[in-house]
């Protein structure tokens, strides 16, 4: 069964995968406004495959990111579980995780002055989560580090998790769908505290 993925989180990345969870096609549309491309994208190829909506597992990414690229994205997604379609998502700082990276920390800008920063070590079963201002910021050890898009000057050397989903496909996308990940999306703040 193909798999289409769909990360509306930052940007627009669409991707076809075959049924060994191996790329047939992988596009970062990130010089245009995801609203605007997001449905011919995903039509393009299915369209390109021949494929039946029936016949394909929906991965998308829940954040964070974007609260507007993420309602996009999740508003396809409830839309193919309202028809039963096979629907799974999961959230881009466990990304390392299922690619094998037992101990770290992901950051991304999490907007209005601030960054979100998820630390996991699971050997020491530690997951924490918390936003900081930007200036209080700064990395002590950047080998340790990931984020959703390195681009910006405080994360360019961390590594993109955007990478490794491109690269370690297989070994993420088949813990998606065996554990049937389907996570909300996840806010950086709460509703009133985005919108106050």
């Amino acid at each position: 069964m193909h798999s289409l993925y769909v990360d509306s989180t930052s940007g627009l990345v669409v991707g076809l995968l075959d049924s060994s969870l191996n790329w047939l096609e992988y596009k970062d549309t990130a010089e245009k406004k995801p609203s605007e491309v997001i449905h011919v994208e995903i039509y393009n190829l299915v369209k390109k495959y021949q494929l039946n909506f029936q016949d394909i597992n929906f991965i998308f990414s829940s954040g964070p990111g974007s609260y507007t690229g993420m309602r996009l994205g999740e508003g396809i997604a409830q839309v193919l579980d309202w028809d039963l379609l096979k629907v799974f998502s999961f959230f881009h700082f466990d990304v390392p995780r299922f690619a094998g990276v037992n101990r770290g920390f992901w950051v991304t800008n999490a907007f209005k002055g601030q960054v979100f920063i998820y630390k996991w070590d699971e050997d020491k079963n530690l997951f924490e989560k918390s936003i900081i201002n930007n200036n209080d910021f700064s990395i002590i050890d950047s080998n340790l580090g990931y984020t959703l898009d390195n681009s910006g000057n405080i994360f360019e050397s961390l590594k993109s998790t955007k990478d490794l989903i491109k690269n370690e496909s297989q070994k993420i996308f088949s813990l998606v769908l065996q554990n049937k990940l389907r996570e909300p999306p996840f806010y950086f703040r709460t509703l009133e505290e985005e919108f106050k």
